[in-house]
């Protein structure tokens, strides 16, 4: 037992761990800052590029704008442009609603698009993969014909229920009035050569559209992963005209139409 005013002599192992230590506390404290700032770095970095993508993404979009706006056309960045009208399962076509239909591939389209829809045909098969149209425009009478009888075979062969067999239907083939292909902006393609049971998804030109559709104003309407928000399923043929500045935004924001409907809305009201 130490004694009151007696010194404590430390031995040179003591001595020596007390300095092992030390230079251990003086190493973790380095580690430490050094770490620090390297996270600190690192965050930065992330942040320049992602504003530079940004800046990049706007640059674009201002430029496809610029380039397809022509005299007397609405701002591609409004949301009052009619390539933007959103037709689904809650948002019938307007009464009012015209469009101005032109035969081409053996189907009809508003003519607004089929310049457009000529050159992204014949891009994809310069580069290998033509296209055929099975379907555009199909009139209200037409599509609601075409929802009953799924509707039918539903319940019949499937055994839904009515109820059921209504909200699949309209899931995939969809009611009259509130289905896109009453607008005339909508197209489903097929692959020419398409084998019969192949999923248009397999194929070189679903690839090939996908990469490119954008740079002609179009966009794959119902895609995988967005069917709580479009209330459909996804389908791999189904594209759909929206002008090509407003189709790079939603490709850089990752939206479906009714998610970039609802973003222009927003922005419009802030």
């Amino acid at each position: 037992m130490k004694k009151r005013g007696e010194k404590v002599i430390k031995g040179r192992v003591q001595w020596r761990k007390e300095k092992e230590v030390h230079k251990l506390r003086i190493v973790l404290t380095v580690v430490a800052v050094f770490l620090c700032a390297s996270v600190g770095a690192g965050a930065f970095l992330v942040w320049r590029q992602w504003d530079a993508n940004r800046k990049a993404v706007q640059e674009a979009v201002a430029k496809v704008s610029a380039a397809s706006a022509g005299p007397g056309e609405a701002s591609a960045q409004t949301g009052d442009d009619r390539d933007l009208l959103l037709v689904n399962s809650s948002r019938r076509v307007p009464e009012n609603y015209r469009p101005s239909l032109t035969g081409y591939g053996g189907v009809q389209v508003d003519s607004r698009i089929l310049p457009a829809l000529k050159k992204m045909m014949g891009d994809a098969a310069s580069a290998g993969y033509p296209l055929k149209l099975r379907s555009g425009y199909v009139d209200e009478k037409s599509q609601e014909t075409l929802y009953q009888a799924e509707v039918k075979r539903l319940t019949t062969e499937q055994k839904m229920s009515r109820v059921f067999a209504e909200n699949k239907a309209q899931s995939t083939v969809g009611r009259g009035g509130y289905n896109e292909n009453q607008t005339g902006l909508a197209v489903e393609f097929a692959a020419a050569g398409e084998k019969a049971g192949q999923s248009f998804a397999q194929t070189g030109q679903y690839r090939w559209l996908v990469s490119n559709c954008v740079n002609y104003g179009f966009i794959l309407r119902y895609p995988d992963g967005k069917e709580s928000v479009t209330e459909v399923e996804p389908n791999p043929a189904h594209f759909r005209y929206v002008g090509s500045a407003h189709a790079v935004q939603m490709r850089a924001y990752a939206m479906c139409l009714e998610e970039y409907a609802a973003y222009l809305s927003d922005r419009s009201d802030s």
